[in-house]
């Protein structure tokens, strides 16, 4: 009985091992827009600054992408140099203007793509309408409480009390079965 469990087991871990490898660096489905790839390039740096073999790997696609159409390839080539001497800094604000939008540098927001601040009759972003798509830095966690956060805390710490002791008030005793009755 305990043989065919363990042949089953093994063939289960066989078979997520050997299927399940790891996803090549061009996928199906990867966008052929120089662009595109540019932005995503831009996010990885913003959003996974660590994933180093990423961020090359958009790099060199958006150079080697059948559709360079709005990209400035000399200037991704030159945040592929500023990659190799690991200026990260660098390298966004030079992909950054290689799709034509202006690098976000200070607490200004990031003007949309194609934009700059001296092209006057060009309608401003407003609402949920953002006109970019240039990621901008994590905003930072706001560490201070607030006496209203306090209180809410204070409210929840009462509630989930009053919840375990409820909880234990009225729990069911455990049936046994020799002091049941005839």
């Amino acid at each position: 009985m305990r043989k065919p469990i363990v042949v089953i087991s093994l063939a289960a871990v066989l078979a997520v091992l050997t299927v399940g490898g790891p996803a090549a660096a061009d996928e199906p489905g990867e966008s052929d827009e120089s662009a595109q790839l540019v932005r995503e390039a831009i996010a990885l740096i913003v959003n996974t600054p660590g994933d180093m073999e990423g961020i090359e790997d958009k790099i060199v696609d958006a150079q080697e992408a059948p559709n360079q159409e709005g990209v400035d390839l000399a200037l991704v080539a030159e945040a592929e140099e500023a990659f190799e001497r690991e200026d990260m800094h660098e390298v966004r604000a030079l992909l950054e203007r290689s799709i034509g939008a202006q690098p976000h540098r200070g607490d200004q927001d990031p003007l949309p793509i194609g934009e700059t601040r001296a092209s006057p009759g060009m309608p401003m972003a407003t609402g949920a309408e953002t006109g970019t798509d240039v990621a901008i830095d994590e905003l930072e966690p706001d560490r201070d409480l607030s006496s209203s956060d306090g209180l809410g805390l204070a409210a929840l710490a009462f509630v989930a009390a009053a919840g375990i002791w409820l909880a234990l008030r009225f729990r069911p005793r455990p049936h046994r079965p020799e002091e049941a009755r005839p």
